[in-house]
């Protein structure tokens, strides 16, 4: 704690634009930190490190010594256990970062033909077909692609609605969608974290899993109800009528903060999912 003893701010020949600069850029930083790991298990692991670092000072202030050379000797690998354990949500921090205006020109703009993933969805979910279609944005999902059976091929619904058939190999993983192309099929996402109903089903869980980790916008049908679900920045809409689901999904593809006037927006699943281990 020696080095918060240094920091003198407000020393009159560092005040100015310097410093306000500097308060900006750690406040942004913070921010974005915060916004990132509040709906993912990163928020319990920090407050645990932060338990942690408090113990330390309330140690070192009424002279605990055995217990402050405990804390002193777990503080370096607290460091590590950071940087392991929130893989994922220190990925998404830069993506976020990198999707700032200032480097959009460097980015390669997402195109995606929604009227085939619109068209699909309707179908299947008109039979009851269960399926999970995650489109990338500017986070990339390479590294789950290259877990699941990879294809490349253009996007069409009737190749959808074959990946998607019951009783097939792919049937059960989810489709991942890249520059209008359908990278690959049978891939297993990540389970959501934190689940407000316990009953969601897998499907549902895993597209809210790859929402919370990633701005990929996902869309799931439903075998046991037969019903669209849309799932984006670690939130659900359920249920979305078929005739706004493109509109939805342009409304949030183009980064827009006003929905499609679904009324049941940000609701997480009803009962009567309950009980569809599979969906």
């Amino acid at each position: 704690m020696d080095f918060l003893k240094n920091i003198s701010l407000f020393q009159s020949d560092k005040f100015g634009i310097v410093m306000i600069l500097d308060i900006l850029i750690v406040s942004f930083l913070i921010y974005q930190f915060y916004s990132t790991l509040r709906r993912t298990r990163g928020v319990q692991l920090l407050l645990g490190i932060g338990f942690i670092w408090v113990l330390g000072i309330f140690a070192q202030t009424l002279n605990f010594e055995l217990l402050d050379w405990i804390i002193d000797n777990i503080r370096p690998a607290l460091v590590f256990a950071i940087i392991v354990l929130l893989q994922p949500e220190l990925r998404k921090i830069t993506g976020d970062m990198a999707r700032l205006r200032l480097f959009r020109p460097f980015l390669l703009k997402t195109v995606t033909d929604l009227d085939e993933i619109v068209e699909a969805a309707k179908i299947m979910a008109k039979n009851k077909t269960g399926s999970l279609i995650a489109i990338v944005r500017e986070h990339s999902l390479k590294d789950i692609a290259e877990q699941a059976v990879q294809l490349d091929a253009i996007l069409s619904t009737s190749l959808l609605l074959t990946i998607f058939k019951k009783n097939t190999a792919l049937h059960d993983g989810a489709v991942i969608i890249e520059q209008n192309r359908i990278a690959c099929a049978g891939a297993f996402l990540p389970m959501a974290q934190n689940l407000d109903d316990a009953r969601m089903g897998a499907r549902h869980r895993a597209a809210l899993g790859i929402a919370e980790e990633s701005d990929a916008v996902v869309v799931v049908t439903s075998e046991e109800t037969g019903e669209i679900s849309v799932c984006y920045d670690g939130e659900m809409i359920h249920p979305v009528k078929p005739i706004e689901l493109k509109n939805l999904l342009n409304t949030i593809l183009h980064e827009k903060k006003s929905g499609p006037g679904n009324p049941n927006s940000d609701k997480r699943l009803e009962s009567e999912e309950a009980g569809d281990s599979n969906d």
